[in-house]
């Protein structure tokens, strides 16, 4: 998937929660028609943006929906001690220009208009941004479909999009499920006492969920985005209960686990990149990953997180063998297809060799 960037004016910023920031972007006229700017629900764009003379990517899930939107939206909640997320609370306003790309992403519904089919929606936090979008998507443009969301938070203060998921509810009441869930919920709030379902999103709730709605429909379909351990209990839950897995969709928000020391890598490596036409020659040094030492040489490969998560800077390895510090964004069969995340992936043989499609 291609991927460019350009300056797109903030025409607005609310909060939908105190620890977070929902901004709409302006798509100047010459890109409204552009199909580099349409999108799927559940994709996401990157930020590319500047800190105190440093360079930072950050993608974030687009909340608005396809079918009905014409800007484009994001939510960014605030993450203890992260650089962009703080600086964006803080510092975006209305009138800014922000430098913003394609649409991206690997995570988006299969949206069947005129299938009688149901989706499973399964949220944790800031989760919630793509998978609010494929429930707006869903309802825009089916009548038939049935939709059941199962959101996680930590409190009654820390629910994001609740006003505007309730009217979804009462407008919807024939199509649409909606159970949140609170790990902590506060006694003492602006919102009444809460009377709903408590705990984390863990297996059990997870059965109970689903036997709270049991799919009816002939065509069903499995969504959810948050944490890894949630995502990795929501899905070992819904094989457990008999889901094909080709069925099960996955989007990773959260930190990755770093390499132990062991599994480092070769001390140095000839590295081969087939980009945009172009044939690259690099050395790799001990500890470097393929991003790393793409970045040092100055060759514009595509990149985000750099954490393992949003699967951007994904390439397929042609030669060679590397070890991941981690690959959240990326399943078992994309890995047996050789699928890297070049962010990740140190050198284990002396010579390697990737291709990024573009």
């Amino acid at each position: 998937m291609s991927m460019e960037f350009n300056d797109l004016v903030v025409t607005a910023v609310h909060k939908p929660i105190k620890e977070a920031i929902t901004v709409t972007f302006e798509l100047p006229t010459a890109l409204q028609t552009a199909s580099s700017y349409q999108y799927y629900a559940g994709q996401h764009l990157i930020l590319k943006l500047h800190i105190d003379g440093t360079e930072f990517r950050r993608c974030y899930s687009l909340n608005s929906c396809p079918y009905s939107d014409a800007s484009l939206q994001i939510t960014i909640k605030r993450v203890k001690g992260g650089v962009v997320s703080n600086y964006l609370n803080d510092q975006l306003q209305v009138g800014d220009k922000v430098s913003v790309s394609t649409p991206q992403g690997r995570f988006f519904a299969n949206i069947n208009a005129n299938a009688y089919k149901s989706y499973f929606l399964f949220a944790a936090g800031s989760g919630i941004t793509p998978i609010i979008s494929i429930l707006k998507s869903v309802l825009e443009t089916s009548k038939d479909a049935l939709v059941y969301l199962f959101y996680g938070n930590t409190d009654q203060d820390s629910i994001i999009f609740k006003e505007e998921l309730d009217e979804i509810a009462q407008n919807y009441p024939d199509q649409v499920g909606i159970v949140y869930t609170l790990s902590a919920p506060k006694v003492w709030t602006t919102w009444e006492t809460w009377k709903g379902k408590k705990g984390r999103i863990d297996a059990s709730s997870v059965e109970w969920f689903i036997n709270q709605h049991p799919p009816i429909a002939q065509q069903t379909e499995y969504y959810s985005c948050g944490p890894g351990a949630m995502n990795t209990t929501v899905k070992n839950t819904l094989l457990e209960l008999g889901i094909p897995k080709e069925l099960i969709h996955i989007e990773q928000f959260g930190a990755t686990e770093e390499l132990s020391n062991e599994m480092e890598g070769v001390d140095k490596a000839q590295l081969t990149v087939s980009l945009d036409r172009q044939s690259h020659q690099l050395k790799m040094t001990k500890g470097k990953t393929i991003l790393e030492t793409l970045k040092a040489a100055e060759v514009a490969s595509p990149y985000s997180c750099e954490s393992g998560v949003c699967g951007t800077c994904v390439a397929t390895l042609v030669k060679g063998e590397v070890v991941m510090k981690s690959c959240m964004a990326l399943d078992d069969e994309e890995l047996k297809k050789g699928l890297i995340l070049t962010c990740r992936a140190l050198p284990k043989t002396e010579e390697i060799e990737v291709k990024f499609e573009r």
